[in-house]
């Protein structure tokens, strides 16, 4: 294996666990947009192979998704999410035997659309760290420029 190959796996692997819940999830989104957009082209392509193999990982990720869904903690917006990753499933399982790429742009505006609430989610919460880091004033020690 090529030495930068390795270490490049090894960054991916550092990136990926020193990221906070909501980051992995927009990774999570963006690599289903990601799988979906190529299996789309590639049906539009007469790729069926190409497809099919894209298809297949944005349904790794969706599956992934749903089992990682807490639904007991999240209540009716979780279980609501958790019936909206299986309709995508479903919908892609469909857009695979029928070669539709109409169903795998469907999917991939529900996505997006999720990612985009969730990208609100996360920034709102690192903004709220931030402005909470600023408001406890009494915490902060002055500077002592003095050597």
């Amino acid at each position: 294996m090529n030495p930068y190959t390795k270490s490049n796996q090894a960054y991916k692997k550092a990136a990926v666990t020193t990221k906070d819940q909501g980051t992995l999830i927009l990774m999570l989104y963006d690599g289903t947009i990601r799988y979906l957009k190529i299996a789309s082209n590639k049906i539009r392509k007469k790729d069926l192979e190409g497809a099919h193999n894209a298809i297949s990982k944005a349904k790794a990720i969706i599956s992934e998704l749903m089992t990682s869904l807490n639904t007991e903690d999240s209540g009716r917006v979780g279980s609501s999410l958790k019936s909206l990753y299986v309709y995508m499933f479903n919908r892609l399982i469909d857009a695979n035997i029928q070669k539709n790429a109409s169903y795998i742009d469907e999917v991939c505006e529900l996505m997006s659309e999720l990612r985009d609430g969730w990208l609100a989610v996360v920034n709102q919460k690192k903004q709220a760290a931030k402005n909470n880091q600023f408001n406890n004033r009494s915490e902060l020690k002055p500077l002592n420029m003095m050597g």
